[in-house]
């Protein structure tokens, strides 16, 4: 297996089942941590999905986050019965950064499999530090891929006229109208009228 380290979003294809978290409720996560002041060494307590991660250029790889050495964000804190409590968790969308060892998957459907040896969520001042296999296995429930719609613009045909339809344009005369004006009989037209000659020569009768 390659050593390879991987920068992108996780995937939001699956989740950890809601442990009833305050701060993490309703939140898509996919390792979560949390630390209270009344609990003996060691204090963070993590669990985790194997989940896949996008990178930018489209490529996905299904991590698997088990052995690695996990720093996450801490993202809410509470003070209840005198107790500190903390959580931090990776969701859905984060931008995290996986350095592991690269399987290739034995199906060409497979995404390639990153065994993680470190994964990292940078930004926040706080963090949990869980050392390796100290991540449970959480229980996870599917999520839904939503692929947002494409508008497919279908292109209308132009219409063929029918033989014989008159395809002008509104007020023009059609080529059989002007036929039958052509043919109009000349008996029908005025005779022009004939001026004298101002030469005084009489006009020849007809």
């Amino acid at each position: 297996m390659a050593s390879t380290t991987v920068t992108g979003r996780v995937r939001a294809t699956v989740r950890l089942k809601d442990d009833g978290a305050a701060g993490g409720a309703g939140v898509a996560r996919v390792v979560a941590s949390s630390w209270a002041s009344d609990r003996a060494f060691p204090r963070t307590q993590g669990a985790a999905v194997a989940f896949e991660l996008q990178t930018g250029d489209g490529e996905v790889f299904r991590v698997d986050p088990f052995e690695a050495l996990v720093t996450l964000p801490v993202r809410s804190r509470a003070l209840r019965e005198g107790v500190r409590h903390e959580e931090g968790w990776i969701a859905n969308e984060d931008e995290i950064t996986v350095e592991g060892e690269l399987e290739r998957a034995g199906r060409a459907r497979q995404a390639p499999a990153l065994r993680a040896r470190r994964i990292a969520v940078g930004g926040a001042a706080t963090q949990h530090r869980l050392p390796p296999r100290s991540l449970r296995r959480g229980e996870f429930e599917k999520l839904e891929v939503v692929v947002a719609p494409v508008a497919v613009v279908i292109p209308v045909p132009a219409e063929t006229p029918a033989p014989g339809a008159d395809t002008s344009a509104p007020g023009a005369v059609a080529p059989s109208d002007a036929a039958e004006t052509s043919a109009e009989p000349t008996a029908a037209r005025r005779p022009k009228k004939k001026r004298p000659d101002s030469s005084g020569t009489p006009t020849p009768v007809q």
